[in-house]
């Protein structure tokens, strides 16, 4: 693998080497020490939480990079390309700086077996290595304890919420998820946490770390009125604000994390910028007539969003559903806020052998009104058909789902523009 040159080569090995590991963080430490990873010199943010990651990194990448600072940030998934995971001043790299960065992690390795996103997570982190930044956000995989981001001893750590997702890796209840999201903890330092309802072994972590907790509606506060909202923190208060494409829960999570950690962002730019961060596949109307909304929620509390913020517009018509999740989301809890509201619904496994099959959707979705296909692609085509101005798609479940369906809407607008 060490002379080749394409990046998508290089992505199906690291898949195919991931189905054989047994996750060791001691081993990837050991790894990650070899590479001189472990003592950087910005200051890193690590994001972890149910939902709300990646809106919470964007929004703290705006601020920071608007007010100057070099900025480093890792997300994940991707939506449509691998590149999308590593961002340096705001920017992707080439596909040849990531292809240089897995060549030297699989020389450095040696005989030690990584995972996919450990794998991926060391690149990263060497090609931050290589710029001088002031600041890395790093956000979490998947719950946090055992996650290849958690090598890191973070200056600050923020927890988003606590749902219920990821449970035959983190537990089946809060309790048990949380307990695992606290792992990012670190003695002497602030965690800033935005979930309400904060479970007791989150809480006796914390303790045992001795780490800092900053927590909502009693250490920093914020509101929502009609047309703005409001901040308050210990060291500003921020009246007013104009709303945000992204849930102000997050917003107010990134601000109140700046703040702890020390950047005085200024009212200009947090007045300037707010408003302006969005993020693909997050609530992202790409038409409005009909209106076509994707939303990568696939998890119960992200479905509960969604339905709100769709209740929220003014849709005349039918509303067509398009959906796909992985096999191990719970398929009914996502659904069930949306029975009364969609009309008909259209599901198909997707392009993964993690995906829930035909006949688990078809159990789980409303009898009578859905039709199971053969993937997203054939599903869009069936529903144009249909279609008319004043009813709307809304593409839901998974990354991959999305992804799936902004593939096929690609194919069938350039389709149509051909037989004009």
């Amino acid at each position: 693998m060490r002379k080749n040159n394409s990046l998508s080569i290089w992505l199906k090995y690291l898949e195919k080497i991931d189905k054989k590991v047994v996750f060791n963080l001691s081993k990837l430490k050991f790894i990650a020490k070899k590479l001189n990873l472990l003592n950087s010199k910005a200051f890193i943010f690590t994001v972890a939480g149910t939902n709300g990651k990646g809106t919470t990194c964007a929004m703290l990448e705006t601020l920071l990079l608007n007010s100057g600072y070099q900025v480093g940030l890792y997300t994940s998934p991707h939506l449509i390309n691998y590149l999308e995971r590593v961002r340096i001043n705001g920017s992707i790299l080439d596909a040849e700086e990531h292809i240089s960065s897995f060549k030297y992690i699989e020389l450095v390795r040696c005989s030690y077996l990584l995972s996919y996103f450990e794998f991926i997570t060391l690149a990263a982190l060497f090609l931050f290595q290589k710029k001088s930044l002031d600041i890395i956000i790093l956000e979490v995989g998947v719950g946090g304890r055992l996650d290849a981001t958690n090598i890191i001893d973070s200056d600050l750590s923020i927890i988003t919420n606590i749902g219920i997702d990821h449970t035959s890796v983190l537990g089946y209840n809060r309790l048990s998820i949380a307990r695992e999201k606290s792992g990012i903890f670190r003695k002497n330092k602030i965690s800033v946490i935005g979930e309400i309802d904060i479970p007791d072994s989150m809480k006796n972590i914390a303790k045992e770390k001795k780490t800092i907790l900053k927590k909502i509606n009693k250490d920093w506060f914020w509101n929502k009125k009609n047309h703005y909202w409001n901040f308050i923190h210990p060291d500003i208060e921020l009246f007013s604000l104009p709303l945000t494409h992204i849930p102000l829960s997050n917003t107010a999570l990134a601000l109140s994390a700046l703040y702890y950690a020390g950047f005085k962002i200024t009212e200009e730019v947090i007045r300037a910028s707010i408003s302006r961060v969005k993020l693909p596949g997050r609530f992202q109307i790409i038409s409005s007539f009909p209106f076509i909304i994707v939303d990568v929620a696939h998890n119960p509390d992200a479905a509960l969003y969604l339905f709100k913020k769709i209740n929220d517009l003014d849709i005349k018509g039918k509303i067509y559903a398009l959906i796909g999740m992985l096999e191990d989301k719970d398929i009914s809890g996502i659904v069930h806020p949306f029975k009364k509201i969609i009309n008909y619904w259209y599901a198909a496994p997707l392009k993964t052998s993690r995906t829930a099959t035909s006949e688990k959707l078809k159990k789980n979705l409303p009898s009578g009104n859905t039709i199971v296909l053969n993937s997203i692609h054939e599903a869009y085509k069936i529903v144009k058909l249909s279609l008319k101005k004043q009813d709307a798609i809304l593409v839901f479940g998974s990354f991959l789902t999305v992804s799936e369906f902004i593939s096929a809407k690609n194919i069938e607008d350039k389709t149509d523009i051909s037989k004009i």
